[in-house]
């Protein structure tokens, strides 16, 4: 395994739980979204607060960013999937359609940013248009744990899921059948995030750790990330250099990934001014299974 990395940039500033993180388009940001019912945006660079907050209307569980730079979407407690003007901040559109019992935990835009992928605390996955607002798939039922963390991957044939069990699991999206699982964590995984070209992920979870796996092989690449509390929210950065995390003592962080990814892990890795792959994958904490 590779070595840890060096100590994480803090983000203070919520004064709640923190259930969602994730890069913005161009590398630059990370948002975050609390149990305060607000989101936050700050710079990679230093870890200062930039831009107005933008309030939600209920505990803000998961938030993502399309990779075209035009949306965002919001959810949580109400049931109800947000979309906003990525821009103006002016709400777009409500999308509703999980009904059981259990909130929406997790968000992603798909590579191409026509689809948005939700999941619910009630164990169910539904694939959304962003043009129509109409559901494509779902709701998608047969776990047997709740839905707590997904991503898709940069090609947008394989969903990753992160389970109550700590199993993460791989599924084909136009069938909904699982490709390959094993065990990941010793907690609930509560968020997935997959790096822009695809060579590798990670998984935050209830064990207080935050874990980097290659995609191909499966097999995990270095110690796991330690945190103090329970880990809530993942992101990689479109480079694939930073990591951003977030839980339940309230602050944010931003690690390097510089020395301990292999550097093949980061070769054709999208950069800020590409178009491709998971964009703003701001899974901020896509949760799933």
């Amino acid at each position: 395994m590779r070595g840890l990395p060096l100590a994480p940039l803090v983000l203070a500033g919520h004064t709640g739980t923190i259930w969602s993180v994730g890069f913005l388009p161009d590398g630059k940001q990370v948002i975050s979204g609390s149990a305060d019912m607000n989101v936050r945006a700050w710079r990679v660079e230093d870890g200062d607060e930039v831009g107005t907050v933008v309030e939600g209307e209920g505990v803000v569980m998961a938030v993502s960013a399309s990779g075209d730079e035009k949306w965002i979407a919001t959810a949580g407690a109400e049931k109800i999937i947000t979309i906003w003007n990525a821009t103006t901040h002016e709400k777009v559109v409500e999308l509703e359609g999980h009904s059981g019992p259990g909130l929406v935990c997790s968000l992603g835009f798909s590579p191409d940013s026509a689809r948005l992928v939700s999941g619910s605390a009630d164990g169910t996955i539904i694939i959304w248009s962003t043009t129509t607002g109409k559901q494509l798939a779902g709701p998608l039922k047969g776990h047997t744990s709740k839905a707590r963390s997904l991503g898709w991957t940069p090609n947008g044939q394989q969903l990753i899921a992160g389970c109550d069990n700590g199993y993460i699991k791989f599924f084909d999206p136009s069938t909904g059948s699982e490709i390959a699982q094993w065990k990941g964590h010793n907690g609930i995984i509560h968020s997935i995030s997959i790096s822009g070209n695809g060579n590798f992920f990670a998984s935050g979870s209830q064990d207080k750790t935050v874990r980097l796996w290659d995609t191909t092989t499966r097999q995990q690449i270095s110690p796991p990330l330690q945190h103090d509390s329970y880990v809530y929210s993942v992101a990689i950065s479109r480079d694939g250099r930073h990591l951003a995390s977030g839980g339940e003592d309230n602050h944010a962080r931003i690690w390097s990934l510089i020395g301990v990814l292999p550097q093949c892990l980061l070769e054709n890795a999208p950069t800020s001014t590409t178009s491709t792959c998971n964009a703003v994958r701001v899974y901020l904490s896509t949760k799933l299974c």
